[in-house]
């Protein structure tokens, strides 16, 4: 808040992430097992997953943190649902996807959001949920264009989770009134922060 002083963008950026991730889950934070905190957004979660199940449809869900993935599939897991994940660290990524596409018994593809941008095909999918809100809309968009790929012949539902009344929230207003701005920095995350103003920064910080 003091008008003279550097403002350190690294800082800001660490804190940021680590406040999303709280909105995720607080297990992200805290290290413990996600079976002990309580998460208002993953029970939303479980909810659309159980209606997604029950119309038969499959399911791609996005996320920027490789730790939630891991606790989406531990949950997964527990309810013996086959799926399929798809991390920067994934080598057999053709067969990852492959067995997501052509597997009947494959019910969720759970990719980090960065690793399923680029180059892959979801089209067996029919809805489509981003976990969490990237600072930048076209990367979303592009992961979610994995499913509206050419023969994709059904209607495709896309939802975005955002924790009401948190930094996500304001992140969602900002990623709307500044699609311009962060479309230029599309790769540059750490970039984008220093084109945003101090009362900017101020005002994602505050409560």
């Amino acid at each position: 808040e003091q008008n003279n002083s550097p403002i350190p963008y690294m800082h800001v950026f660490a804190t940021l992430q680590l406040l999303k991730q709280i909105c995720n889950h607080p297990s992200l934070v805290t290290g413990k097992n996600w079976k002990l905190h309580e998460s208002g957004k993953f029970e939303l979660f479980k909810e659309l997953l159980n209606e997604a199940f029950g119309s038969r449809h499959k399911v791609v869900v996005f996320t920027q943190y490789v730790g939630m993935i891991g606790i989406i599939s531990e949950y997964l897991k527990s309810l013996e649902v086959e799926h399929s994940i798809l991390t920067g660290a994934t080598k057999n990524r053709g067969q990852v996807i492959d067995n997501f596409q052509t597997n009947p018994n494959c019910k969720v593809f759970v990719g980090s959001l960065l690793a399923g941008g680029i180059g892959i095909d979801l089209t067996a999918a029919s809805v489509v949920i981003h976990y969490d809100r990237w600072w930048n809309a076209s990367k979303e968009n592009q992961a979610t264009d994995r499913v509206h790929r050419i023969g994709q012949k059904q209607a495709v539902q896309v939802i975005k989770m955002v924790t009401k009344g948190t930094l996500e929230e304001k992140i969602d207003q900002m990623i709307t009134s500044k699609k311009m701005l962060f479309d230029q920095y599309m790769d540059k995350d750490e970039e984008l922060f220093k084109k945003l103003t101090k009362q900017e920064l101020i005002q994602l910080l505050s409560g």
